[in-house]
């Protein structure tokens, strides 16, 4: 047993996060954890971490094992350049190459000593620590140029390369991953999956890439402050995960029956305790029962997925839209406008001292789906943020080189970007909402922010205060979401729209784009996202 926790509960203020959770994890395990944004994963993390001590129960850790947790930002680490902040994660590597050098310069006198770090650097190959990480940076596409350099100046992309190779050399037994394809292309993508199921140690992955989901070998689920275990990938989950839920739909219905009775006999109760000694005692009696089936009776939350909906019988269905799990509802415009959304490129090179591609053709035409794949650096995000520029009249930052990029004069575009535009990070969210309508020219009363704010799974009083830069991950997707509607769009352009979004929240993405009647150009490396919104592929 690597790690045993037992009755673990963790609040932030009079919410709780999860509540009296145990589980165990064993060697060589790779295990995903899941759950609605908001509901603690990361937290939890931390906490196996020992970075959170804000919690109540009990952890129990194997002798001497060693535990590395990724980072999502490098907040604190922006100057350290990749090679020194990778080598810096490795255990005693600079106080015991430093023993070594001293003792070869006749500064040590510990023979016994330095033979037994020496045949620690040997088995832990250690001696070329420095070229072994600058190769395995160069693997991931970061230049020897660039390893050198600040953190700050790497992608969001290339960071998580490097997070890749901190984990890659930390000998640690035990690894907590948080979102480890968030910025990643395909290519990196295959390389962290390949990576993964080729593991010795442990992984505690968080993350809804139902593609990395494919290949664990146990599921845990925070879900109503419990905590569910499925054995098995993603495939498993789904399958156990709809037997379950269908399950505790009908006990819930029952639960519901049995209270509305309990309810009847009250209230007759209420009318006749006053004809008689043994009416009061009946009442009495039926008080305490409905008060109890009441306490018992508590709305799990009900989540499946489409494609096991689709399967299911049409009662069954009723009864679980009845009751399911809230989740976003997005609101598309699905009148067809014709030419409306059009976008053509022609013959384009784009980049920036130099182009970074060129000779690049496609057109979208009403209701088009176009996919642009390839790696980073490839020049996606450049060819997304030229055409918003050119749609709002800005200069672009990068240059044209050759060729045209033409968009029909009634074009309305909705973005969604990878990274939030600086302008809204210090903006309470409700104020970002409004800024975001004032700058389409669109008139938005407080109510109905208020009210958007709540479509969107966000507390209308307690989260509108809150600054964009502190929500977290799923929290500014929604936002992005919110961002991206505003003027009723007939052309839309997602850069990876399913980061930070939970499960559900991508369905609910992808149901909507399905039902889009204006014309999609997007990135993203979800083969399942890509293979429900089809469309031609462009690869740069």
């Amino acid at each position: 047993m690597l790690l045993d926790a037992s009755n673990l509960s963790k609040s932030i203020g009079a919410k709780y996060l999860f509540k009296d959770i145990s589980f165990s994890i064993t060697p060589g395990k790779k295990v995903a954890l899941i759950g609605r944004n908001g509901n603690g994963k990361t937290t939890l993390l931390k906490i196996l971490n020992n970075e959170d001590h804000d919690f109540e129960g009990n952890i129990i850790t194997a002798k001497g094992i060693r535990i590395t947790l990724t980072k999502q930002e490098h907040i604190h680490n922006l100057d350290q350049s990749p090679l020194d902040y990778v080598i810096s994660s490795v255990p005693n590597y600079f106080e015991y190459k430093k023993i070594i050098e001293d003792y070869e310069n006749g500064l040590g006198t510990d023979l016994n000593r330095y033979l037994k770090i020496l045949e620690y650097f040997t088995e832990k190959k250690l001696f070329n620590l420095p070229e072994a990480v600058l190769s395995t940076l160069s693997d991931f596409n970061i230049p020897l140029e660039s390893s050198h350099q600040p953190l700050g100046n790497l992608s969001g992309g290339q960071k998580r390369y490097v997070e890749m190779t901190r984990l890659m050399f930390s000998q640690s037994d035990l690894l907590l991953i948080d979102e480890p394809t968030n910025h990643l292309d395909y290519l990196g993508k295959e390389r962290f999956i390949s990576w993964m199921r080729g593991l010795k140690q442990t992984v505690v992955v968080v993350t809804h890439d139902r593609d990395v989901l494919r290949y664990v070998n146990k599921i845990y689920e925070i879900k109503d402050k419990r905590l569910e275990t499925f054995n098995g990938n993603y495939d498993h989950y789904i399958s156990r995960n709809s037997s379950e839920t269908l399950s505790s739909v009908k006990d819930y219905t029952n639960q519901l029956n049995r209270l509305k009775e309990a309810k009847k006999k009250v209230e007759w109760g209420l009318q006749m305790r006053a004809k008689s000694k043994a009416w009061k005692t009946r009442y009495d009696h039926w008080s305490k029962d409905y008060e109890k089936i009441k306490a018992e009776t508590v709305k799990p939350s009900f989540w499946i997925d489409q494609s096991s909906v689709e399967n299911l019988d049409k009662k069954v269905v009723d009864s679980y839209d009845k009751y399911k799990e809230k989740n976003i509802k997005i609101n598309m415009v699905t009148q067809r406008e014709r030419g409306a959304g059009r976008l053509m490129i022609r013959d384009l090179s784009l980049g920036y001292d130099r182009p970074i591609f060129s000779g690049l053709n496609f057109s979208l035409r009403d209701n088009d789906r176009v996919l642009i794949k390839g790696v980073n650096g490839a020049g996606k995000s450049s060819l997304v943020k030229t055409i918003l520029s050119l749609a709002k009249n800005e200069v672009p930052v990068a240059s044209i080189f050759q060729g045209q990029i033409v968009l029909s004069d009634h074009v309305r575009i909705g973005e969604y970007q990878q990274e939030i535009d600086k302008r809204y990070l210090s903006l309470p969210l409700a104020e970002a909402v409004r800024s975001a309508y004032q700058e389409k020219n669109v008139l938005i009363a407080e109510q109905e922010i208020k009210s958007l704010l709540a479509q969107y799974l966000f507390n209308p009083t307690l989260d509108s205060q809150q600054l964009i830069m502190n929500l977290s991950g799923g929290q500014k997707a929604r936002f992005q979401i919110i961002k991206m509607l505003v003027d009723k769009p007939n052309l839309l352009i997602l850069d990876e729209p399913t980061n930070h979004l939970d499960l559900p929240s991508i369905e609910e993405l992808e149901n909507a784009l399905v039902k889009f009647e204006g014309s999609i150009l997007y990135i993203s490396h979800d083969t399942y996202f890509i293979k429900k919104i089809g469309g031609k592929m462009v690869e740069i």
